[in-house]
């Protein structure tokens, strides 16, 4: 869990004659607006009773002067803070050291030079709902439960001189912490995390390198990178410009039409095996990747994996990828598709760029796209021109080996 912080306005923060200090911590019911931009609003509030368990457990709490560990003016095990819950929120009232630091802070709240508390907690429960509203989509968070860690005087509210990407850093980690869901990136861009050293997840296995880290731990014990790894949603897509979907792999936007196999061009999700990468150093490797990860993987439905195979062979020939019998054996080649990646596949298709189902998977013959104009699409069944007998043959020998009987010589 992530420690988190909020300030906290319109509740007076005091100094008396003795020179005690107290005022409210946070508020119940008060709105914090924790981001704010024309597609996306978020706002958070404190229930009553989220501070109940934490008072009676009584959590060793510090009483800080802007959340420093330097600037201790008090500790509720020491005695020297006191805090509980009453209408308004949570209320503290320290005693201050008889320091510098201590006599400083008292004159410049009797001064109203500060104004302001907060307090520093992890969120052990929540509910958070979403609606939208003229076009703006408000996500509603509501507190009821926290771990205490510190309270006290704060010179800056939030956010106060902070940019974007710095607020939007900390809204990634707080509010976010399994990763920013596509729909969420489409309203506020400012939360697609650019910084390369970030979000991406950093597992080792050959699920999470295609971004299908809902397969991972499939070949692995344990998760390479537990912290960014989001085994429940893994999708890291989003939509350019244009609103085509994409899913970023290695450090790239891919559209539907670089992936081996698509479910459904419109869900990211359902994409499977990634290869159109703009250096041909990239295509290599992800196509190895593919031809690793093709018996393995559960997103390719049965009836469609004959299809795909076809494709990724075809691929395969074409960047001159070389499979040794040592990867054949690590990766649970059949002896067909040795053979097939032995032959090579040939045949039109590898470079259309229609999005239909049948043309992501190779089945250009059987494209569904009505009026598709793509040059490269060989929705008419002509094939190649220089060997579509082969290509159709060759596709035929496949489904005979796929469905376990080995063609006549």
């Amino acid at each position: 869990m992530t420690m988190e912080r909020r300030f906290t306005s319109g509740a007076e923060l005091r100094a008396d004659d003795s020179g005690a200090i107290s005022g409210h911590a946070a508020v119940f019911n008060q709105e914090y607006v924790l981001w704010d931009s024309p597609g996306y609003r978020v706002v958070e509030t404190v229930k009553p009773g989220t501070f109940k368990r934490a008072l009676r457990e009584k959590q060793d709490v510090v009483c800080a002067f802007n959340h420093s560990p330097d600037h201790i003016l008090g500790r509720s095990s020491a005695g020297t803070l006191s805090m509980s819950e009453d209408d308004t929120g949570l209320a503290f009232t320290n005693t201050p050291p008889d320091t510098q630091l201590g006599r400083d802070l008292v004159t410049l709240i009797k001064r109203k030079d500060l104004r302001g508390c907060s307090f520093a907690f992890t969120v052990t429960k929540d509910t958070v709902t979403e609606e939208t509203v003229d076009g703006q989509t408000i996500r509603t968070r509501q507190i009821e439960d926290v771990d205490l860690y510190d309270v006290g005087p704060v010179t800056y509210p939030a956010y106060t001189g902070t940019d974007v990407s710095a607020r939007a850093k900390e809204m990634r980690a707080q509010l976010f912490p399994a990763g920013v869901p596509a729909r969420v990136l489409e309203l506020v861009p400012e939360l697609r995390d650019s910084d390369s050293e970030a979000k991406d997840c950093r597992c080792g296995c050959r699920a999470c390198f295609s971004a299908d880290c809902d397969e991972c731990e499939m070949h692995m014990q344990a998760c390479g990178d537990s912290n960014y790894c989001s085994h429940s949603d893994a999708s890291r897509s989003a939509s350019r410009d244009d609103g085509k979907p994409t899913k970023r792999v290695d450090n790239e936007d891919l559209t539907a039409d670089c992936f081996i196999y698509v479910g459904d061009p419109k869900k990211p999700e359902t994409w499977a095996l990634p290869w159109k990468f703009k250096s041909d150093e990239k295509k290599k490797t992800h196509l190895q990747n593919a031809l690793a990860r093709f018996n393995q993987t559960k997103k390719i439905p049965a009836d469609k994996k004959a299809a795909a195979w076809k494709k990724l062979v075809r691929l395969c020939k074409k960047y001159g990828i070389q499979v040794s019998d040592e990867e054949s054996n690590a990766w649970n080649l059949t002896a067909e598709q040795r053979a097939d990646l032995a032959r090579g596949m040939v045949g039109g298709g590898e470079d259309c760029q229609c999005a239909c189902p049948e043309c992501q998977v190779g089945d250009c013959t059987n494209c569904s796209e009505e009026g598709c104009e793509d040059p490269d699409c060989d929705h008419t069944g002509e094939g190649d021109q220089d060997g579509d007998d082969r290509a159709d043959l060759a596709y035929i020998d496949g489904r005979l080996f796929d469905a376990g009987m080995r063609p006549p010589e």
